[in-house]
């Protein structure tokens, strides 16, 4: 460990990777500051026994994807404190396997069924029962929790004996969803509707609705918009009655990330991606509802459900061919990149069917004021093709994310088409901020200025290169807010 230059380190912590003991620890993890070092100190004190301390002493200091192999590596630790530490990785840093994997090593199942389990590991149970339903490690784990089912009884029931706090009926409300509506539905089976109205029932009592109503008024924008989205989610969670229901379903608007806003499609009660389609999350509804796409019609029209958290090109997606057959809708021939038996054919009551789809085309009580700009703008873009037009642009997409609450993006190409792929182009992006203004008032000022002043000598470069930007005569500016 008395190496000068960078290879001659990386070979000696090579070197102890596997062979190190006790005695070395302390200098392994001194190593593990240097940044190029970091990982392969974590990984060597990852395999010494004893050493625990030294990892998280190290993992603490270090960045975040070593934070997480030190949790993983530690995860059946004996030492209660080693394994609370583990515990305690932000949801941030959860994907779903990481998660799955510190839920079995700590077994989390068994924690909860203990006769006192204090507010901190409640609260830290949640994060991974949570963490699992995600796809950001391009597939979701609840499913393969062998002690999910129990697991969620179990915090369940322990959720009227905690504090109540914003955080908590947040964490409450998007478990609720997940049983609801999302991939904790399939796994919960028979407990799943007894699960919900138990949340429910702690959600709407009176200390949890008077800590809602302090958050509220507290004059913090972000606790009052949260506040508001947990009423709001808990008078609507209620698993749908219908054959065939749309449900929206927005991620707490103070979130990790950029989750998305989904539409999700439940049949007979189940979700139907969260049961056929494990790597990716269910399409937003601009794409798949006000897109027109599931309207059925007597021409058979293939729809996409869901998309791979990776991309379709890399792992696929959920598709579905939908056709209208006399008095019936028909969904048939699906096509999934999840193994295992695709659905069966489905029929629906086409009356019943276009009713529902009508209401969730006409539903926007889901919509912050960036997302609705964002909507406002797409749709005047598609509407009228010469607004970009007349500057030889071409729309891209428009949308808005919780992460950016009071923001809304618009991209645009140019030229507005190519005859190949090796033609130079460049994709322009503009930044739209709310700034408390209404949405349809500030849609229509953009959409007015765009036919007054050509929007690329406003918009930033976020796509091509600086060559494709000289070949077509503009001057490139790297971008700023991209």
């Amino acid at each position: 460990m008395n190496g000068t230059d960078r290879r001659a380190v990386l070979l000696g912590l090579g070197l102890l990777d596997g062979n190190a003991e006790q005695r070395d620890a302390a200098s392994i993890r001194t190593v593990g500051l240097l940044y190029f070092a970091e990982r392969p100190a974590v990984e060597a004190l990852a395999k010494i026994p004893a050493a625990a301390r030294d990892l998280i002493w190290l993992a603490e200091r270090s960045r975040n994807h070593s934070r997480v192999i030190a949790a993983v590596a530690l995860a059946g630790h004996a030492d209660p404190a080693v394994r609370q530490w583990v515990l305690s990785t932000p949801r941030g840093l959860l994907s779903s396997d990481v998660a799955r994997q510190i839920a079995e090593r700590c077994s989390l199942a068994e924690m909860l069924g203990r006769p006192a389990v204090d507010d901190v590991t409640w609260d830290q149970a949640g994060n991974l029962l949570l963490a699992m339903t995600s796809t950001r490690n391009y597939r979701y784990e609840i499913n393969r929790y062998d002690q999910a089912a129990a697991a969620y009884q179990r915090w369940v029931a322990l959720a009227g004996t905690r504090p109540a706090t914003l955080e908590r009926a947040a964490l409450m409300t998007m478990i609720a969803e997940d049983l609801c509506t999302g991939p904790a539905a399939p796994v919960a089976g028979d407990l799943r509707e007894g699960l919900i109205d138990q949340i429910n029932k702690v959600l709407t009592s009176a200390p949890w609705t008077d800590a809602l109503r302090r958050c509220a008024g507290a004059g913090d924008p972000v606790e009052g918009r949260r506040a508001a989205w947990v009423v709001h989610r808990t008078a609507r969670s209620g698993i749908p009655e219908e054959r065939f229901a749309i449900r929206f379903v927005v991620p707490d608007p103070d979130p990790a990330g950029f989750p998305r806003v989904e539409a999700r499609i439940v049949i007979d009660g189940l979700p139907i991606v969260a049961s056929a389609f494990d790597k990716g999350p269910a399409e937003e509804p601009e794409r798949l509802i006000y897109s027109g796409r599931l309207r059925a019609t007597a021409e058979p029209r293939d729809v996409r459900l869901a998309e791979a958290y990776c991309t379709e090109g890399c792992c696929g997606g959920l598709y579905v061919t939908i056709v209208r057959d006399g008095s019936d809708v028909v969904w048939r021939d699906w096509r999934s990149s999840t193994p295992g038996d695709p659905p069966p054919d489905m029929r629906f009551d086409a009356t019943q069917y276009d009713r529902e789809i009508t209401r969730a085309e006409q539903d926007h009580v889901w919509e912050w004021p960036a997302r609705t700009l964002a909507r406002r703008v797409a749709e005047r873009l598609r509407a009228d093709p010469t607004i970009l037009g007349r500057w030889d642009c071409a729309p891209g997409w428009c949308t808005a994310y919780l992460k950016e609450y009071g923001l809304a993006r618009l991209t645009f190409n140019y030229p507005a088409s190519t005859g190949s792929f090796d033609d130079p182009f460049i994709q322009f992006g503009l930044v739209v901020e709310i700034r408390g203004q209404a949405p349809d008032v500030l849609a229509g000022e953009l959409i007015e200025s765009m036919k007054d002043t050509d929007p690329k000598s406003v918009a930033e470069m976020i796509g091509g290169s600086k060559d494709a930007a000289e070949k077509l005569g503009l001057a490139y500016r790297r971008p700023s807010r991209w």
